[in-house]
């Protein structure tokens, strides 16, 4: 081991130290340490000096306090009020926490309030899946054939001769090799599942198909509380197994996808997955992913800035 090589090493155990030490600290705080339940299903937040400005101030601020647990709820403001029950001001027989107000009232589901925020995340997801599509994948950059891709191996260290990483074209996942890719999406509730694949009743948030390729590809979105991001995956994966098995047994390759964005606006890892598989890398991914939390923050704002107010005015996505 050279001193480079030893240098490394110590920085990374100091660095699993602090770590460590942080993660005591904030376990012995009962609020604001709920957040290590869940945050290895998601994905880290970009806090950089461009997403704060292109966030603002209200919405970072918004994020933030909803992940450490210090926005002021019924169930919050009961804890140092005699006047405040603590009940959520909406369906009256739950406690009004974050969790309970973003992601689990019946009135606010009833009314359509998570159906505006999940349509709203969608449609962000939906167009850049379709300029995916329609001005990368089918083009000619994505190269006609069978969909193999070959691997030049090269010595470590060296660079592959006459190449330029920045211009290398690369693959698309699984869309790799066809050229004829249709996205679909269920705004609204919009979507037709194509017959020529399968006759059924269930509508998947996004499909992606290729006729010549006889490959669909479907992703069910959700927007749920972080701390039922893992139950919600597995139970969408489970919702669309029969329609999957159904699908291949008629002679398609079919890929069964659940795909989440927390309601606090943390982006869980399964988007990033789904999205690699299908090609997107860099700057699309990051896009992607930052934009699909900015959605389900902005959304989410709104409903916990209106969570006491009984009337809700129902807007169309495209509003």
């Amino acid at each position: 081991m050279d001193e480079r090589e030893k240098e490394r090493e110590v920085m990374l155990r100091v660095k699993e130290n602090i770590e460590r030490e942080r993660e005591v600290q904030v376990g012995s705080l009962e609020m604001q340490s709920r957040w290590g339940e869940w945050r290895e299903l998601v994905m880290k937040t970009d806090l950089s000096w461009h997403t704060l400005f292109k966030y603002g101030d209200s919405l970072i601020g918004f994020m933030l306090s909803a992940v450490y647990g210090t926005l002021l709820t019924p169930s919050m403001v009961s804890k140092w009020s005699e006047d405040e029950d603590g009940k959520c001001k909406l369906c009256e027989e739950r406690m009004g926490t974050i969790q309970h107000i973003l992601a689990g009232c019946k009135v606010a589901l009833s009314q359509g309030r998570y159906r505006w925020r999940h349509d709203k995340v969608l449609k962000q997801i939906s167009e850049q899946v379709v300029f995916h599509c329609d001005r990368r994948v089918n083009t000619y950059k994505n190269k006609a054939g069978d969909g193999r891709q070959f691997i030049d191996f090269v010595p470590a260290g060296k660079r592959k001769a006459g190449t330029d990483d920045r211009k290398e074209s690369r693959g698309f996942g699984i869309l790799s090799g066809y050229r004829d890719w249709i996205v679909l999406s269920d705004l609204e509730g919009q979507l037709k599942f194509p017959s020529e694949i399968v006759e059924t009743r269930l509508r998947p948030d996004l499909v992606i198909f290729s006729r010549s390729a006889k490959t669909v590809i479907w992703w069910e979105l959700t927007v749920p509380s972080e701390e039922r991001i893992a139950e919600s995956h597995e139970y969408k994966l489970d919702r669309y197994s029969g329609l999957q098995a159904e699908i291949q047994a008629k002679g398609w390759c079919c890929y069964n996808a659940a795909v989440e964005v927390g309601a606090r606006g943390v982006v869980a890892q399964s988007l990033e997955r789904a999205a690699r598989r299908i090609g997107f890398r860099g700057r699309e991914l990051k896009k992607l992913v930052r934009d699909s939390g900015k959605e389900a923050a902005h959304c989410s704002r709104w409903i916990y800035l209106l969570s006491r107010k009984r009337e809700w005015e129902f807007r169309k996505v495209g509003a």
